[in-house]
């Protein structure tokens, strides 16, 4: 087996199986599905990985044929798996059924208890692994319990002992928690170890406990309360925001292309806006680039699978006509 350098950067957190639906309907009307690999930061890796950065993955896997599967998925892509833990004591792995509800707006229903990314302890962490880091990329699913939420944010620390970047995606999902207040409490402890913030709207909104929200003057609200460096916020079909702190705003435009699934277009976001940032690209270059990334994804389906390589990130640019030195 060939031993992988140390990474540039670092994912850590839940990686499953998404069930995404044969249609767009509600749960109780679909019949197939169709397996995916995924998990926000498990996609992120993969999105990264492919644009040409070292990168890695932290997380713990089942010994189950689910996570036989997961852990070649992310060896075939080239993804350092040298901190991956594999369970020893049945621990299952995460499922998570896409489907659409009522308002037909995306879902997800996880089957989540006993599960093996939920026991990545901070002890099976690798503090020589951190020695090299440029960027560590978080969400909220892996902060839901222990030991895997101490072993985040024990991951964090040491991205922050060795010089590295804080990355978080608040990736909320409301019903992985069963205290709403113990969330918040959560989410306020990790905004004040957060460098580079990516949230959308919807989560910014939540965040502040608002609607119909001013998104620059939430955004200056967020940079008043937190020491963040960086947020770029996720808008959809209205492209993104991005500002640096005491910098001025940056509205970056989505790109028109026909949507197929929206599963996974904030990661892909996430991987093309890191990859700028490595690049040491500018703000506004490394959102376009996310945006563009995010639009790749949409345009097939299953998340990690649709993510693009770095040569077909540079033709759907040309094909947009837009010009960035990759």
């Amino acid at each position: 087996m060939i031993k992988l350098s140390l990474p540039d950067v670092i994912t850590i957190g839940e990686i499953l199986i998404d069930f995404i639906p044969s249609k767009i309907a509600k749960l109780k009307d679909l019949l197939t599905f169709e397996k995916c690999p995924g998990g926000a930061p498990a996609n992120c890796a993969v999105g990264i990985a492919r644009l040409g950065i070292n990168t890695a993955f932290i997380g713990k896997i089942s010994d189950d044929p689910f996570g036989d599967y997961l852990l070649e998925i992310l060896s075939r892509e080239g993804i350092n798996v040298d901190s991956v833990v594999k369970a020893k004591s049945g621990e299952k792995t995460s499922l998570a059924f896409v489907y659409y509800d009522e308002n037909l707006e995306r879902n997800f229903f996880f089957y989540r208890k006993n599960t093996a990314d939920l026991k990545l302890s901070p002890s099976e962490l690798k503090p020589n692994f951190f020695s090299k880091l440029k960027y560590l990329l978080f969400g909220t699913v892996s902060l839901t319990e222990e030991p895997a939420r101490s072993a985040t944010f024990r991951a964090i620390e040491l991205c922050k002992k060795n010089g590295g970047k804080v990355c978080f995606d608040p990736n909320i999902r409301l019903s992985l928690w069963e205290n709403e207040k113990e969330f918040s409490r959560i989410l306020h402890k990790a905004l004040l170890q957060t460098d580079i913030f990516l949230p959308s709207k919807d989560e910014l909104e939540f965040i502040l406990n608002k609607v119909n929200i001013d998104e620059q003057k939430s955004i200056d609200e967020l940079f008043e309360k937190y020491p963040i460096e960086i947020i770029a916020l996720k808008r959809g079909k209205e492209g993104s925001i991005v500002k640096k702190r005491n910098n001025h705003f940056c509205e970056i435009p989505s790109f028109e292309i026909e949507t197929k699934d929206t599963t996974g277009a904030g990661d892909g976001f996430n991987a093309g806006f890191i990859y700028g940032l490595v690049r040491k690209l500018t703000l506004e270059e490394s959102a376009l680039i996310g945006n563009a990334v995010g639009a790749i994804v949409i345009q097939k389906k299953g998340a990690m699978a649709s993510l693009p390589t770095i040569e077909e990130l540079e033709k759907f640019l040309i094909n947009q006509n837009v010009k960035i030195e990759l």
